[in-house]
């Protein structure tokens, strides 16, 4: 299933990842997921530039149904940073439970959610094709976020 860009017949937060499989979250928990991978992106230049790129791609930034990120996208240091992040903050938040959360019951949903992206990456990796219930989004060819003037690719 090809489906529609941001911009076009509708609106949704998803990550489109490498092979094109999307995840998508209500705005709420997008917001969050990006939220906890930027935290994570603090350890070069680029991860800062990265974080801060990202925290311009959420729905609080962009307007509802509106955030989206598009790793295929991204430069492939910026790619590799990205995900290499979301490890890294999916374990930081499954280690600090609900605390600070407005709504502590919602963690539990949002941390299922936050780890079926990892999954879906596993999958990836493993060679394994799209389940049907992730889409499946056409690249743009866009080149977007920071790394592009360093990226050895381009």
């Amino acid at each position: 299933m090809i489906r529609p860009r941001r911009g076009e017949d509708h609106v949704s937060t998803f990550i489109d990842l490498d092979d094109g499989r999307t995840w998508r979250a209500a705005n709420w928990a997008y917001d969050a997921v990006i939220e906890a991978i930027a935290r994570e992106l603090n350890r070069t230049d680029l991860e800062r530039e990265l974080a801060r790129w990202l925290r311009e791609q959420t729905c609080l930034a962009c307007g509802p149904g509106l955030g989206s990120v598009d790793v295929r996208e991204l430069s492939p240091a910026s790619r590799a940073a990205f995900r290499m992040a979301a490890q890294r903050a999916y374990n930081t938040e499954a280690a600090a439970g609900p605390d600070g959360w407005r709504d502590p019951a919602a963690f539990p949903g949002w941390l299922n959610r936050f780890h079926l992206l990892l999954r879906m990456w596993d999958a990836i990796d493993r060679g394994e094709p799209p389940g049907q219930d992730t889409g499946c989004a056409a690249p743009t060819g866009r080149r977007v976020g920071p790394g592009w003037d360093a990226s050895p690719c381009t």
